[in-house]
């Protein structure tokens, strides 16, 4: 049902799969890592059927789209800007932006920048990335949960161990994570047979670490205009739940929405997430 294009963002290509009538109310969806665009395909496959016109891209690097070869080329500038102007290229705007992981980094910073394009925003594990590089310097916990970011900064180590025998690593863990079917991996380790397909979703791990030291100096409290709800997994071994509060703190509108699931709530209660996204749009259907 999903119908696949790529859309042109000025640099890079995305590859990006939609479903719904073109005049129903526009869904962006923006997945995490180790995903893809199909991380939230039970939401879509929902809202769709619902008369919501659904949307969700490969991010840069990322599946089927562009993967440019330089670290630079993974600066958070650059992964709001490919989501500005797909919103803007496919006439989204005002969307419903819901984000996970990664997605909900971008989707955060969509949010702070360019609060016109939204109606709300919806956030699923992931906190205010000022909130979290701050927990990177004064939080010894989520230190310790993010150990695998530092991992992440040696070339050519991630690359090996997580492409060795075609991907094992990441496949298991998106099968015990993210409860993905054998079927749904099959489509990931048809990817991952792509050049840069399992290197280049790590370069967005070392932009931010190139930044870190900048985005903790510039702490400024512009509030995120935009009603926003978190969605969040008690049992996540990625992110505090400690850091739940100050991210809803830095809203002019939240709301926390507590799962018994860890850190792809989507996946583990997809009905329940469905349910919680579309009562959300329902109350800021003339928001933006």
């Amino acid at each position: 049902m999903f119908q696949p294009q790529f859309v042109d963002v000025d640099d890079v290509l995305l590859h990006v799969e939609t479903a719904g009538p073109q005049d129903g109310p526009p869904v962006l969806f923006l997945h995490g890592w180790p995903d893809l665009w199909l991380s939230f395909a039970e939401q879509m496959t929902a809202l769709a059927g619902r008369g919501h016109r659904v949307v969700a891209p490969d991010q840069r690097g990322y599946g089927l789209s562009s993967k440019p070869a330089a670290v630079a080329d993974y600066a958070m500038p650059l992964l709001v800007k490919d989501i500005v102007l797909l919103i803007e290229r496919q006439g989204l705007a005002p969307v419903h932006l819901v984000g996970h992981d990664w997605g909900g980094a971008v989707a955060w910073a969509v949010a702070i920048e360019r609060p016109d394009l939204l109606r709300s925003l919806t956030v699923v594990n992931c906190p205010h990335p000022r909130v979290f590089a701050r927990a990177l310097t004064r939080m010894p916990s989520q230190v310790a949960r993010s150990w695998y970011m530092a991992v992440f900064q040696v070339p050519g180590l991630a690359e090996a161990v997580l492409g060795a025998r075609g991907g094992a690593v990441l496949a298991a863990m998106l099968r015990h994570g993210a409860h993905l079917s054998e079927a749904d991996l099959d489509k990931h380790r048809a990817v991952w047979r792509h050049p840069g397909a399992i290197q280049r979703p790590l370069f967005w791990y070392r932009a931010m670490f190139r930044s870190l030291p900048a985005s903790i100096r510039a702490q400024p409290d512009t509030p995120v205009r935009v009603p926003t709800q978190l969605i969040w997994g008690h049992r996540d071994g990625a992110f505090s739940t400690r850091l739940v509060d100050p991210s809803a703190a830095r809203c002019d509108e939240s709301e926390v929405h507590w799962l018994d699931a860890g850190h792809w709530p989507h996946r583990e209660h997809p009905e329940q997430v469905t349910a919680l996204l579309e009562s959300w749009f329902a109350r800021h259907a003339d928001d933006g």
